[in-house]
């Protein structure tokens, strides 16, 4: 299952074209894609199997918003690919590094990235995410990704002078408005030939700056999951990004920071693409 959000509205992405889940059911699904994610993703699942109704929308006429449009929360990881690991000189951690993206931060998959005034320093960052479906506490690797609803492309947007001031406050540095484009779908694993291993690309302005696979993950996802559960109750519609691979901006020589007019291209294997364009705050 493909679950994007429309103009505000659950919808199915199929093959280019958009497909309203409330229409389609009858009514009998709500229109709110989070509402759907936490409480009737089997319902959506089932509707889902049965092959879509009428022509749709194509994607490029729809008004393609974050398919979770209201996290209760957005985990993200810092440090979490051995390549990228290697690039930044930095010793892995005991434990997963996390911080959050506070929910303002929220973008679409094609929306602009704000580039904050005076500030020269803003890095892409191309992420795996996933979204947890049915939430819980102290749950088991073997068990985790029961409780993913499915995975989403990521970009963890980066001021970096801001994260590394003051104490390293990533969370500050890292949630500008429009600092986390999401999407296109929330993709059910069942899509997915391999959910633990996919290529992950970014391209800024033509430029590929960023190859990997989610296999060069630290932790993966089912660690990560029974990790933020041990800590803390997941809850359905929370959002975490894994962490960014080799060929960030800052570690380049000489450095390759956003600037105004840049289109950021974020690509990982089965689950889709963002494409946002940066624009002067």
């Amino acid at each position: 299952m493909r679950l994007a959000n429309a103009d505000g509205r659950a919808a199915f992405l199929v093959d280019g074209r958009v497909h309203d889940v409330a229409t389609m059911s009858g009514g009998a699904l709500p229109s709110d894609p989070m509402a759907v994610l936490a409480g009737h993703w089997s319902e959506a699942a089932a509707l889902w199997t049965q092959g879509t109704t009428g022509a749709g929308i194509a994607v490029e006429d729809a008004d393609l918003r974050a398919p979770v449009p209201r996290p209760g929360a957005v985990f993200a990881v810092g440090l979490n690919y051995h390549r990228h690991a290697e690039e930044t000189r930095a010793e892995v951690p005991e434990l997963p590094a996390i911080f959050t993206k506070f929910p303002p931060s929220i973008n679409g998959p094609f929306g602009d990235v704000v580039l904050p005034p005076d500030e020269d320093t803003v890095d892409y960052e191309a992420e795996l995410a996933f979204v947890i479906g049915r939430g819980g506490r102290h749950i088991r690797e073997g068990d985790a990704l029961d409780h993913v609803a499915g995975y989403l492309a990521a970009q963890d947007i980066s001021c970096r002078r801001v994260q590394r001031a003051a104490g390293n406050q990533f969370s500050m540095g890292k949630s500008f408005d429009s600092f986390c484009p999401l999407g296109p779908a929330v993709v059910s694993l069942d899509e997915l030939a391999d959910p633990l291993d996919l290529r992950i690309t970014c391209r800024v302005s033509g430029e590929e700056l960023q190859d990997s696979r989610t296999s060069d993950l630290i932790r993966n996802v089912p660690e990560l999951v029974a990790f933020l559960s041990s800590v803390l109750s997941l809850q359905s519609g929370d959002v975490c990004l894994t962490g960014t691979p080799a060929g960030v901006g800052v570690a380049r020589t000489p450095p390759r920071f956003l600037r105004d007019g840049d289109v950021i291209e974020t690509e990982i294997e089965g689950v889709g693409a963002l494409r946002n364009r940066c624009v002067a705050g």
